[in-house]
């Protein structure tokens, strides 16, 4: 096996995430959809939150199979898959077939979604074990990354070439840099000679397992509450702050570049405090931004709560690989990984849902306030249980 360098094998991982982070910038198909099809928002919503529950879904139950036939043909799956649904999505718009709409971007592209997301970041966590959180932020930034590039290229390729003729060429394009990425990705040489030895775990004991109801409650909630305000973001600064349209546009990729940030900044500073202390600045600092948020209508105020908002939004996502490591084990991330990952697809249906209950935002914000006050408290009932097993596996 030829010598691999670990930072190319990051950069590898970060292709692949950079490719498939285009899905978080869906909501810019949706003008251009709606104009050649007809379809609205409302109807088209239920493409992305399909997609990301089966990117959560895949990577719960193709663990164990991604482990074994090892990260460059999980990674070709990956882009496969991805490709194959845009090219589906295109094909789709161009018959008017919403139904078939769904299956392609929907299913097909979400089961790429899936393997594409984990696959980089179990393999780059293993080469970079001395810094796990920054290995992975560094990794996961690279989705929030793709959505910004692709929300910039999407409206453009749609008004030059139209709907379908736009998801081909992204289909393609991104097919080939996942597939050129995949090819360069692989174990650390430690890791494949004692594979021999690994385990994957359970879904049946972690069904027992406190520790992992744990880790799914506090995604959940985290993704639920930064989900939902994604999905507002623009309007919502319209209707609060009266931005124009322009403007908006600009809060939202720079909504982005918080995503991304927050992904490496927060990981980064969960190898310090640990990831325990990390995920309770997530809920304490996210209760009181909302809990601001109710009650303010001050431009820059608004903007800048919203940005820290979406920062330990992205932040959970990139430290909670490190987190299963330190509980579980470098060779348990990926199947216990992909498992707490169904809390982003259960999330993907509530918050949405969730900003449906009331048109009243300043409701909306007391609620989410609520919710991450209560997941903070019951993370510190479980907190000496948590730091019990992590002891205990440091220590053997």
């Amino acid at each position: 096996m030829l010598k691999r360098n670990k930072w190319l094998i990051a950069l590898a991982g970060m292709m692949l995430q950079l490719s498939i982070g285009s899905v978080y910038a869906y909501s810019v198909w949706i003008k251009p959809i709606n104009l050649s099809n007809g379809w609205d928002a409302h109807q088209l919503k239920l493409a992305f939150s399909l997609a990301i529950c089966f990117l959560g879904l895949t990577a719960a139950f193709m663990g164990k199979f991604v482990q074994k036939i090892g990260p460059q043909k999980a990674g070709l799956l990956g882009a496969i898959f991805w490709g194959a649904g845009l090219l589906g999505s295109g094909f789709a718009a161009s018959q008017g077939s919403l139904p078939l709409f769904y299956f392609f971007y929907g299913i097909i592209s979400g089961i790429g979604l899936g393997f594409g997301y984990i696959t980089p970041v179990s393999v780059v966590v293993k080469w970079f074990t001395e810094k796990p959180g920054f290995a992975s932020g560094l990794v996961i930034m690279s989705f929030a990354a793709g959505s910004i590039i692709a929300s910039k290229i999407i409206p453009s390729l749609a008004a030059t070439y139209g709907v379908p003729n736009a998801f081909y060429i992204l289909g393609i394009t991104y097919f080939i840099l996942m597939l050129l990425a995949s090819i360069y990705l692989t174990l650390p040489e430690t890791t494949v000679n004692s594979s021999s030895n690994t385990t994957t775990v359970k879904l049946s004991e972690l069904l027992s397992d406190l520790r992992f109801y744990s880790l799914w409650l506090m995604l959940f909630f985290n993704t639920t509450c930064g989900i939902a305000l994604i999905a507002i973001a623009a309007p919502m600064a319209k209707d609060i702050i009266h931005i124009n349209d322009a403007a908006a546009i600009t809060f939202v990729a720079t909504i982005g570049l918080f995503n991304g940030l927050g992904r490496l900044i927060w990981s980064s500073i969960s190898d310090k405090i640990g990831r325990w202390n990390t995920f309770m600045a997530f809920f304490l600092i996210g209760a009181i931004c909302f809990l601001v948020l109710s009650n303010t209508q001050t431009s820059f105020i608004f903007q800048v709560t919203v940005f820290i908002i979406i920062s330990c939004y992205g932040g959970a996502f990139a430290t909670m690989p490190a987190f299963v490591k330190d509980i579980y084990g470098t060779d348990k991330v990926g199947s216990v990984l992909g498992y707490v990952l169904t809390a982003w697809s259960a999330a993907a249906f509530a918050g949405p849902w969730l900003i449906t209950v009331t048109t009243n935002y300043s409701m909306i914000f007391y609620l989410f306030a609520g919710l991450l006050i209560l997941i903070a408290a019951i993370s510190l009932l479980v907190k000496s249980k948590l730091q019990n097993k992590i002891a205990v596996l440091v220590i053997s």
